[in-house]
């Protein structure tokens, strides 16, 4: 990242920006006694899925108890239980507190129990689709721990990346976007390998590498502010951004 002051997105007061932007606090809050509940409580199940899903498959669970013990959590303790309600923001990060509470449930939980309790009130549970089981794949060699945090920060920048894209396709800078994916977002997220400049001057029709490099630095500088932002979100203080953002990159790194 630059140490330039980025420019935020143009889009970022609009209703998409809004929107797509709530922080780990922010819903939180909202799920423990504000007027959005339901959707509060919805946003933050999916957020934390690929995380929780990839802690029990760390324990040695395979893929279908993995998926049934993660929603048998969330159903019961996210939802059921409410742990909302009893989460501070003095406390630290929220995810430390839920993890605490997964660990917790494991222990007490047996796999028979699975399938008897499910969200209250009649409600339907919020589902994992096989893309995002995909997406969580666990590595071997990671601790329990370290896979939650891998797959937390995985989802978190995909979440980022997301309204990055919008954005650009939002204001005209699609061309932008798709340098920046090429050249940066597939090669963080997949291991492909970058795509050579002279490959987008041809594809974009662009002027030359030069121009194709300064549209990357645009997208790449949007990217690192919405991050910042999104990582501020889910802290107590955000003074200590900085330090939460190198430990989520250390994070990703460890996982791919």
């Amino acid at each position: 990242m630059t140490a330039e002051e980025p420019k935020p997105a143009a889009s970022s007061g609009s209703g998409l920006g809004a929107s797509m932007s709530r922080t780990d606090w922010t819903l939180v809050l909202e799920a423990a006694r504000g007027q959005d509940q339901k959707v509060a409580l919805e946003r933050l199940s999916r957020r934390y899925w690929p995380a929780i899903y990839a802690f029990i498959r760390a324990t040695g669970r395979n893929t279908h108890e993995a998926a049934d013990l993660c929603q048998g959590f969330v159903c019961d303790v996210m939802l059921g239980r409410n742990i909302f309600q009893t989460a501070d923001p003095k406390r630290g990060r929220f995810r430390s507190l839920l993890l605490t509470a997964l660990k917790n449930y494991l222990r007490q939980r047996h796999r028979h129990d699975t399938a008897k309790k499910r969200a209250p009130g009649g409600t339907p549970p919020p589902l994992v689709d096989v893309q995002i089981l995909e997406t969580a794949a666990v590595d071997p060699n990671q601790t329990p721990e370290q896979a939650f945090a891998a797959q937390w920060s995985a989802a978190l920048i995909r979440q980022v990346l997301g309204r990055v894209k919008a954005c650009c396709l939002n204001d005209g800078l699609e061309p932008h976007w798709v340098v920046f994916e090429c050249r940066v977002v597939k090669p963080m997220l997949f291991g492909d390998r970058p795509t050579a400049y002279s490959e987008l001057v041809d594809s974009l029709k662009l002027e030359d590498a030069a121009q194709a490099a300064n549209m990357m630095v645009t997208a790449k500088r949007r990217f690192a502010h919405e991050l910042l932002a999104e990582v501020a979100g889910t802290l107590v203080n955000p003074a200590y951004s900085e330090d939460e953002l190198s430990t989520l990159l250390h994070d990703l790194e460890r996982s791919a």
